[in-house]
C-alpha cells in the first residue's frame, strides 16, 4: 500500500564511475550523474533500511560493449553487502542488483578484493569490521550467482572499536589494514601476520592524535598513510622511513572525516562543511637533522576551501580518475562538483598571476590617478598631469599609448566607462565633463553644467537603442544631472541634459544609480545608506529642458551606517519582470533590484508602480523610510517599494553585485582579498589577493562562470590586472550542483500549502510545502511528481536568529506563511509566485510582511513552541493564531493583514508545564458566527480544550480601538474540558472534525504511545469508555501524527512517525459502548494496517496531503522523505 516517493537525506558516499559518470550513494538509493552535464542518468533502492556507506568496483568487473560499457560495484553499509552491474551508455544508465549478502556477524569497515597469486583473478573478499577483526572469503560462481563461503578469520591482537579502518594489498599475503581506535591511535597489521595465540599482530602504531580517529587513507602505492580525527588535524605519516615525523595539518574548524591523496595535494573533508585541498608537504625530499621535513611556510598553506554545503557535515568526497574533479556529498543531501585544475586560477595570492601597467619612463613625475576597464584587455588610465593613457593587458609586458592630453583634467578626474566599451566620462576638478570614444567612433566632446568638482559619474546603456546612453553626474554637496548621450550618427554624437535631479534636504552623496528605462524610474544609491528614486517623464524624448525632478521615495540606512555601494537590476529578456501570483490571480509588473553594502549584507526590493499613467513627476514631499527601524513597504501616490529579502554574506564588505545568465555574482572584500561570490549556486568563484577595498577597482565578465573576466586594481601607483580571456577555462562540467541541497541540520516542522477546495483551481496549483529546523531557516518547496527529483526549493530565507520550531500557512487576501521558534521570535511573510512558461516549475517570492511584539521577559529564553491558524474574513485580511509557549503561556493572536499588525487578543496559563501543541477546529454555526475551538498539549500529559466564545467574538470586533496591541483583550483560565492522553509530554496532536456530534483527537507521546479519543462538540468530554491507547505503538517518543479523513469520511486513517523510524499507518473505527454506565456511546479504536522503514534519522514532523484520490505522507528530520498511499 505504501510507496517510497520523496528522498533528500545524507550523502554518505561517492565513486567516480568513469570520467564522466558520477555514483552516488544517497541513503539506501545508488545513483548515477553525467557529472558534465549534470544529468541523473539512473536510480535504484539497492541496500533497502541500510545506508550506503561505501562504494567499491569489483577488478576485472568491467565489460566494454558498442557504444557504452558496464561495470560492476560492491555497495555496503552497515552488515550488508551488494553486488550490482551499472550500465552506462551515452545519457542512458541502469542499474541491476545482481546479489546481497547479509547480515554478517558485524559492522563493516571496509572491503578489499584479493588474488590468490600475484597472476591469479580476484576470487577473494576481505572485510574488515568494527570489533577490528578481519574475515576473508572465497568468491564463489554457480548459474551466474556469486557465493562467499569463509576462509579464514583473524582477529587483532589489540580488541577495541574502530572508527575508521583501510586494507592496502591485492593479495592476502601483502594485506594490510589500519585500524583508526578509539584510543586516538592507528594501528597496522597484516592479516597473515598472528602470534602463538592466533590474533593479529600490530607491526606500528601511529600515535599523536588528540581524538578518536575518523578516517584513514592510504597513498596508491602504500608509502604513506593520511589519518584524521576528532582533534581537528590531518596527520600524514611516512610508512617507508619510520624515523620521519608525521606532516600535521591545523585548518579546519571542527572534526575531520575524511582525507585523501591526489597527487602532490591532499582533500579533505569535515563537520564544517568545507572541502579543502592542501600541498602534502609529506612528498618534500629534504628532511632536516631532527628527522622532521623542511617544509618552510608554504606547504601549511589552504590552498582552496571549497564552502558549498549548507548546515553542517561533508560526508562524502570522490577524485576523478584524471585528477581534475572533485565531487563532495554532504548532510544537506547535496552533490557539489569542484575543479582541482582550477586552485592557482580561483585563488589568486600573488603579483606574478597579474599583469602590472605602469607609467613609462617619458611620463616622470607623473603618476596614475584613475582608470576604466574598456574590456577584458583594454585599460584607459587618467594621470596627474591631464593625460589619458590606453593600455593594452593581452599580454604579460602590456603595450600602451598616449590618448588624449586635457589640462581640465589635472589632478584627479572622475573617470567611468560604460559597460560596453563604447564611451568613457571623465569629470574635471573645474565640473567640466569630456565624452570620449575608446574606439574612435567621435571626436572628444565637452560640457560645462557643474561649478563644483565631479564626484561620481555613473553610466547607463540604453536597452532600446544600443548606441544611446544615459549619464548621471554628480558634483560634491551640490548638483545631479541626467544626461542623455546620442551616437547612432557616426561622427556627430549629440547631447541633451533633459533632468536635473533634486537631492533630499538630508545629506546624500550619490555613489551608485540604476535605471529601468521603459518605466522612467531612476534609483540613487548613497554614500550614507539611503536609496531615493525617481520618475523620470518622457525619458525616451530627446528633449534639453533641465527639468528639475523630485524625489517620490527615499529609504534612509539600508546598510545601517556601513555605508552604501551598487544598485543591481534584476533585467528578464524582456527588460521587466511581470509578476503573476497563483494565489490571487493578479499580475503585478514590478521591478526588483539588489543593493550592496559594506555592512556585508545585501537587499533584494521590488517596486511596483501603482498610477502607471502619471504623466508628471510628483512635486509633493518625498515618502521617507527608515529601514533600520523595521520599515520593509514605503509607499508614495505613485510607487510601493518592498524590502523582499536581507542576507549576510560576508564579514567583510559586499562592494557590487551582477545579475548575469539568470545568477546573482555578488562582489566584495574580505580582509585582503577581492572575491566573486555566486549566491544563486552558494559558493565562492575566484578570489585575489590585492590589499583591501580602500582603492580604485573594476570587474567586468561577459558570462556567469567567469570564463571571460576581468579585474583590475590600483596599487603602489600602477595598475595591476587579472584577466581570464577564455582560453584558461579548465572546469569541464556546466554546472557545479549536481543533486540540490536540502537542510543541513535537523528540521523540526514541514506543512503543505492547503490546495482550494474548488476542484478546477486545485488542479492548476502548485503543490507547495515549507520546512524549517534547527540551522535557523526556512525554506519553500514545490513538489513536482513527473520531475526527475521530485521536488525543488524555490525560496531560502535566514531571518531568524534561533531554531525555527514551527510554521503555518494561511490563505486571506494574499497567502502568508506565519513562522515562530526560539527568543519568541515570530514573524509574517507574504508569498507571491509567478508562473514559468516553459517549465512546471514555478518563480517564488517571499517577503517579509510582520513580526510580533514580545510581550514576555526578554531576559529569559523563551520558545514558541507551536502555531495554528484560523481564517477569520479572508476579504478583511483578518487571520487568527494560537501560539503556544515554552513558559506554558498560551496566546490568541489577531492578524490585520492590510494594517500588517498583530493585536493580542487573550492568554493565560494552565498547563503550568511547557506546552508542545496547539490546534483549532472550526464549527460551523447556524448563525454563521463559527464556534473555534482550540486543543492544547503539553509536556504534563494532557490535551485541554477551549472554547473562548463570546470573548473571542468581542475582541475581534474591538480590536481597532486597543491603544496597545501586545495588552490582552481577554484572560485564559479554565479550559472548557481536558484529559490525560500520556505519561509524559504529548509531541503530537491532531483534532478533526468527525461527524455531527464528535471530534476524534489523536496524540504521540514520549512514551512510545498514540492515543485516539472521541470528543463531544457539545462539552468537549471525552466519550465512552474515554481513550484508545497504543501503549507501545512504537520503540521511541512519537514525534508526528496526521489524519486523513478521506473522500467520504468515513475510513479515518491514521500515520504516526517515530524516532525509531517507523511510519505506521493505523485504521481508526468506532464502535457503540454498551453497559449499566454508558448509553450508546461511542468510542474509536485504531489498528495497524501498514508500516514502514523510513530512511531519515530523527523524524520530527509529519504532514500529509491528498492528490488526485493519493495521499502523501511527507515526513522530515536529518533528511526529508515521502510516502504514497494509493487506493
Amino acid at each position: 500500500m505504501l510507496e517510497k516517493d520523496l528522498f533528500a537525506g545524507i550523502v554518505t558516499s561517492l565513486s567516480f564511475y568513469s570520467e564522466e559518470v558520477l555514483v552516488v550513494g544517497h541513503g539506501p538509493f545508488l545513483k548515477l550523474y553525467n557529472a558534465i552535464t549534470g544529468k541523473l542518468l539512473s536510480c535504484k533502492e539497492v541496500l533497502p533500511n541500510n545506508r550506503i556507506h561505501r562504494i567499491a568496483f569489483v577488478p576485472g568487473g568491467q565489460t566494454d560493449h558498442e557504444g557504452g560499457q558496464s561495470k560492476t560495484l560492491a555497495v555496503y553499509g552497515s552488515k550488508f553487502i551488494a553486488f550490482v552491474e551499472a550500465a552506462v551508455k551515452g545519457d542512458e544508465a541502469s542499474i541491476t542488483i545482481k546479489d546481497s549478502f547479509g547480515p554478517f556477524c558485524d559492522w563493516i569497515m571496509d572491503i578489499q578484493f584479493l588474488k590468490a597469486t600475484e597472476s591469479g583473478n580476484y576470487d577473494q573478499l576481505a572485510i574488515a569490521y568494527a570489533h577490528n577483526f578481519v574475515e576473508v572469503y572465497n568468491i564463489t560462481s554457480s548459474s551466474g550467482s556469486r557465493g562467499l563461503d569463509l576462509f579464514c578469520r583473524v582477529q587483532c591482537q589489540v580488541r577495541c572499536i574502530l572508527y575508521s579502518a583501510r586494507f592496502h594489498g591485492t593479495t592476502l599475503a601483502d594485506l594490510l589494514l589500519a585500524s583508526g581506535t578509539v584510543f586516538n591511535q592507528v594501528h597496522l597489521w597484516k592479516v597473515v601476520n598472528v602470534n602463538e595465540e592466533g590474533y593479529g599482530q600490530v607491526s606500528r602504531e601511529l600515535i599523536g592524535h588528540e581524538g578518536v580517529i575518523f578516517g584513514v587513507r592510504f597513498s596508491q602505492d602504500g608509502s604513506m598513510l593520511a589519518s584524521v580525527s576528532d582533534d581537528r588535524t590531518i596527520r600524514v605519516w611516512s610508512l617507508t622511513n619510520v624515523k620521519q615525523a608525521p606532516l600535521v595539518v591545523y585548518g579546519h574548524t571542527a572534526r575531520v572525516w575524511d582525507c585523501q591523496f591526489v597527487d602532490e595535494y591532499l582533500v579533505s573533508i569535515s563537520e564544517d562543511s568545507t572541502c579543502r585541498v592542501w600541498k602534502n608537504g609529506l612528498m618534500a625530499t629534504s628532511i632536516n637533522e631532527n628527522g622532521g621535513i623542511d617544509m618552510g611556510d608554504s606547504s601549511m598553506d589552504c590552498l582552496a576551501c571549497w564552502e558549498g554545503h549548507v548546515g553542517k557535515n561533508i560526508w562524502s568526497c570522490a577524485i576523478s580518475p584524471d585528477h581534475k574533479m572533485v565531487a563532495t556529498g554532504g548532510q544537506d543531501s547535496g552533490v557539489r562538483l569542484w575543479s582541482l585544475t582550477s586552485i592557482k586560477e580561483n585563488n589568486i595570492d600573488s603579483e606574478e598571476d597579474l599583469v602590472c601597467m605602469r607609467l613609462s619612463k617619458q611620463h616622470e613625475g607623473d603618476m596614475i590617478r584613475n582608470f576604466a576597464l574598456v574590456n577584458n584587455s583594454t585599460i584607459m588610465a587618467s594621470t596627474d598631469q591631464g593625460h589619458l593613457i590606453k593600455f593594452d593587458a593581452s599580454s604579460k609586458t602590456p603595450d600602451f599609448t598616449e590618448a588624449y592630453q586635457d589640462d581640465d583634467l589635472k589632478g584627479y578626474s572622475a573617470l567611468e566607462q560604460s559597460k560596453c566599451g563604447r564611451l568613457i566620462v571623465a569629470g574635471s576638478m573645474a565640473g567640466a565633463l569630456l565624452f570620449y570614444s575608446p574606439q574612435d567612433e567621435f571626436q572628444p566632446l565637452k560640457l560645462r553644467l557643474h561649478k563644483k568638482n565631479i564626484f561620481a559619474i555613473i553610466i547607463i546603456g540604453s536597452q532600446a537603442n544600443k548606441s544611446v546612453f544615459y549619464v548621471v553626474s554628480y558634483s560634491f554637496n551640490s548638483d545631479v544631472y541626467f544626461h542623455r548621450f546620442d551616437i547612432t550618427v557616426t561622427g556627430k554624437p549629440t547631447i541633451t541634459t533633459p533632468y536635473m535631479i533634486q537631492l533630499p534636504e538630508i545629506t546624500t552623496t550619490v555613489v551608485s544609480a540604476a535605471l529601468v528605462e521603459h518605466k522612467g524610474i531612476l534609483i540613487l544609491g548613497s554614500k550614507e545608506a539611503s536609496i531615493v528614486i525617481y520618475r523620470l517623464p518622457d525619458l525616451m524624448g530627446s528633449h534639453d529642458d533641465k527639468l528639475q525632478i523630485h524625489s517620490n521615495i527615499q529609504v534612509r540606512r539600508v546598510h545601517k551606517k556601513q555605508g552604501f555601494s551598487r544598485i543591481t537590476i534584476k533585467q528578464s529578456s524582456a527588460g521587466q519582470l511581470n509578476c503573476y501570483d497563483e494565489t490571487t490571480g493578479k499580475d503585478n509588473s514590478s521591478i526588483t533590484f539588489w543593493t550592496t553594502g559594506r555592512d556585508g549584507c545585501y537587499n533584494e526590493y521590488r517596486l511596483t508602480i501603482l498610477n502607471s499613467s502619471s504623466a508628471h513627476p510628483s512635486s509633493g514631499e518625498c515618502v521617507l523610510g527608515l529601514d533600520s527601524r523595521g520599515d520593509t513597504v514605503t509607499e508614495s501616490a505613485d510607487l510601493r517599494l518592498e524590502k523582499v529579502y536581507r542576507n549576510k554574506v560576508t564579514k567583510g564588505w559586499l562592494e557590487g553585485a551582477i545579475y548575469i545568465d539568470g545568477e546573482l555574482l555578488l562582489l566584495g572584500f574580505y580582509q585582503k582579498s577581492f572575491f566573486v561570490y555566486n549566491e544563486t549556486k552558494r559558493f565562492e568563484m575566484v578570489s585575489v589577493a590585492c590589499g583591501g577595498a580602500h582603492r580604485r577597482w573594476h570587474f567586468n565578465t561577459s558570462d556567469a562562470r567567469l570564463n571571460n573576466a576581468s579585474f583590475a586594481f590600483v596599487r603602489k601607483e600602477a595598475i595591476y590586472a587579472y584577466i581570464r580571456d577564455g582560453t584558461n577555462t579548465v572546469d569541464r562540467f556546466k554546472e557545479s550542483t549536481l543533486q540540490q541541497n536540502y537542510h543541513g541540520r535537523e528540521v523540526r516542522v514541514i506543512k503543505y500549502l492547503e490546495m482550494p477546495t474548488d476542484l478546477d483551481k486545485a488542479s492548476q496549483q502548485p503543490i507547495l510545502f515549507a520546512t524549517a529546523g534547527e540551522d535557523t531557516i526556512f525554506r519553500i518547496h514545490q513538489y513536482i511528481p513527473g520531475g526527475p527529483s521530485r521536488f525543488i526549493t524555490h525560496s531560502t530565507i535566514r531571518k531568524h536568529k534561533s531554531v525555527v520550531k514551527c510554521l503555518e500557512w494561511s490563505r486571506g487576501i494574499d497567502t502568508l506563511l506565519f513562522t515562530a521558534g526560539g527568543k519568541e521570535e515570530f514573524r509574517c511573510w507574504r508569498l507571491e509566485t509567478q508562473k514559468n512558461q516553459d517549465v512546471d516549475s514555478i518563480d517564488i517570492s517571499c517577503m517579509e510582511w510582520a513580526v510580533c511584539p514580545v510581550v514576555g521577559d526578554e531576559r529569559i529564553e523563551t520558545r514558541i513552541m507551536d502555531l495554528t491558524t484560523k481564517v477569520i474574513d479572508a476579504s478583511k485580511g483578518l487571520h487568527l493564531i494560537g501560539a503556544v509557549y515554552s513558559d506554558a503561556m498560551i496566546r490568541i493572536w489577531l492578524f490585520n493583514e492590510k494594517a500588517r499588525r498583530f493585536s493580542l487578543l487573550a492568554d493565560g496559563t494552565w498547563h503550568g508545564k511547557c506546552i508542545l501543541q496547539i490546534t483549532n477546529v472550526t464549527l460551523r454555526q447556524e448563525n454563521d458566527k463559527d464556534q473555534v475551538l482550540f486543543f492544547t498539549s503539553a509536556t504534563d500529559g494532557k490535551v485541554a480544550t477551549w472554547d473562548l466564545g463570546a470573548d473571542l467574538t468581542d475582541a475581534v470586533d474591538n480590536i481597532e480601538t486597543e491603544s496597545d496591541p501586545s495588552i490582552p483583550a481577554a484572560k485564559l483560565t479554565e479550559p472548557l474540558s481536558y484529559y490525560q492522553a500520556h505519561m509524559s509530554g504529548v509531541n503530537a496532536l491532531e483534532v478533526v472534525d468527525f461527524d455531527d456530534e464528535h471530534l476524534l483527537a489523536v496524540t504521540g507521546g514520549e512514551d512510545n504511545a498514540v492515543t485516539a479519543t472521541l470528543l463531544k462538540k457539545a462539552n468537549g468530554e471525552t466519550c465512552g469508555k474515554g481513550s484508545c491507547v497504543i501503549s507501545n505503538a512504537h520503540a521511541s517518543s512519537v514525534t508526528g501524527v496526521y489524519i486523513d479523513m478521506g473522500n467520504d469520511h468515513q475510513k479515518p486513517l491514521v500515520a504516526t512517525i517515530s524516532t525509531d523510524q517507523r511510519f505506521n499507518l493505523w485504521a481508526a473505527s468506532v464502535e457503540s459502548d454498551q453497559g449499566a454506565h454508558i448509553q450508546d456511546e461511542k468510542s474509536v479504536n485504531l489498528s495497524l494496517i501498514d508500516s514502514a522503514y523510513v530512511d531519515i534519522p530523527d523524524p520530527s514532523a509529519l504532514d500529509g496531503i491528498r492528490l488526485n484520490g493519493t495521499t502523501h505522507f511527507t515526513l522530515s528530520g536529518i533528511g526529508l522523505q515521502s510516502l504514497r498511499l494509493k487506493p
